[in-house]
């Protein structure tokens, strides 16, 4: 019998594993000399935009391989326990069978449900239901001492907290707790197109009012065609389609409706892994067709990225491959600017719910903006033109206008900018607690090394 990726375990059996990895974490700790960093060895591939000149490449790898395990799911109280390197594919295959997923799943198969807390992950359930940090309740991490810390809202609640959007900067998250939500087998899609963004944003906005759908999410093809994408479950489907060699986003413009089986749906990116697939041609149907398993899917094409990271700068500077979080009283002004700016499509847009100002963003920063609805828009293969840096032009237009810009990408910030807005007197704070030797790198060093 073929042994499953995931397996349901016993707590004893994960403690062993823990442990094991913290006394790694101290034999290097103890040993380490000044400039020495250590990063993770995981059983899936980074989903951080490959680059060549990645310092990670040559730190000292912990090796948290085996932490890909399910301890518990819960169906009365709706709450799963698993291990933080098991992929969102395998964990939902495993609670779908119970009738559940979690509150909000990532696009691609192989994001981890610790990377997508480490790195900030949303979807189309994001309107309803936020990030997947914001359905977590309790975290086990291991320190940069080696020191095994549990913590949720209740109990070291400051840790808790900047964990989400830290990067793995401050310790090795290991174990998660977290809720689960009410599933059915399909997804029924229906695509709205409006001729205008104004349009398109009064339909966003009367959904997130209403919370009438179970996904919301949109393409926009050019300024005159934007396609809202709304998603409901349901039990039964006259047909379905799966995105695996077809390309996902395509039939948002040929299509008014559309059924996908909810796993189906839920990693229907996963096969374009978004700007990657045109940068090696693999949006040609003839090549998808031959290609099948064998490159596509996000882990393949991720791991061509890492061995020839030179396909990502094809112009000679690396394509735009960017999310930025702009809150929703100021997203016109960002899509005005955006249009004469860019002008590059298509562009996907998320709505996501803020329950709160996260606590790793800088308040101060914040002051004024009372939105809990803001609008990602995600801008994947933008091929740079001329002198400019438009990394560099999108991080200052976002600066003005109070949103903040993924960080799993090139990133150009002037320290002094970056810790305007992100909160450097907390993220300072809980780092002395939980990795006083700055082993795993401050998130500025780690993120921010592309500065030139």
């Amino acid at each position: 019998m073929t042994k499953k990726f995931y397996t349901v375990i016993i707590p004893e059996v994960h403690e062993h594993k823990v442990k094991q990895i913290a006394e790694s974490v101290k034999r290097y700790a103890e040993n380490a000399s000044p400039g020495q960093y250590f990063s993770l060895k995981k059983i899936s591939v980074s989903h951080t935009v490959p680059k060549a000149d990645d310092p990670r490449k040559k730190d000292k790898k912990i090796d948290i391989k085996s932490l890909t395990d399910i301890i518990e799911i819960d169906t009365e109280k709706r709450i799963c326990i698993a291990e933080a390197g098991i992929p969102f594919s395998e964990l939902v295959k495993e609670t779908l069978d119970h009738g559940f997923i979690p509150g909000t799943v990532p696009e691609l198969k192989t994001i981890t449900i610790g990377g997508a807390v480490s790195g900030c992950s949303i979807e189309s359930m994001s309107y309803k239901y936020g990030g997947f940090h914001d359905s977590c309740l309790e975290y086990e991490i291991v320190t940069g001492t080696g020191e095994i810390i549990r913590c949720s809202r209740q109990t070291e609640p400051e840790i808790f907290e900047m964990v989400h959007g830290a990067f793995g900067t401050l310790g090795i998250l290991t174990l998660i707790k977290f809720k689960l939500i009410p599933a059915k087998p399909y997804v029924r899609m229906e695509y709205e197109t409006f001729p205008s963004f104004d349009r398109f944003l009064e339909a966003v906005e009367k959904h997130y009012l209403r919370r009438d759908l179970d996904f919301m999410d949109a393409i926009i093809h050019s300024p005159e065609k934007c396609v809202l994408c709304k998603g409901t479950f349901v039990e039964k489907v006259p047909y379905f389609n799966i995105y695996t060699r077809k390309i996902f986003y395509k039939s948002t413009l040929e299509r008014d409706e559309d059924y996908l089986p909810t796993y189906h749906y839920l990693f229907r990116y996963d096969t374009e892994c978004h700007w990657l697939t045109r940068n090696y041609g693999l949006e040609n149907p003839l090549l998808r067709g031959l290609a099948g398993s064998f490159l596509l899917g996000s882990s393949n094409i991720l791991r061509i990225g890492e061995k020839f990271p030179f396909l990502t700068k094809l112009s000679g500077k690396p394509d735009v491959v960017a999310d930025v979080f702009v809150p929703y009283s100021n997203i016109r002004a960002f899509w005005k600017w955006y249009i004469e700016f860019f002008n590059y499509f298509p562009l996907w847009v998320v709505p996501y719910h803020i329950y709160k100002i996260y606590p790793w963003i800088n308040p101060e920063f914040m002051e004024g903006i009372e939105d809990n609805l803001f609008i990602d828009c995600a801008i994947y293969g933008f091929r740079q033109k001329g002198e400019l840096n438009y990394y560099r032009a999108l991080e200052d237009k976002v600066f003005e206008l109070r949103g903040v810009k993924t960080l799993i990408t090139y990133n150009y910030y002037p320290e002094d900018i970056f810790w305007t807005w992100y909160n450097r007197s907390l993220y300072d704070e809980v780092k002395a607690r939980t990795d006083p030797r700055n082993l795993f790198r401050n998130i500025y060093q780690k993120m921010n090394y592309t500065v030139r």
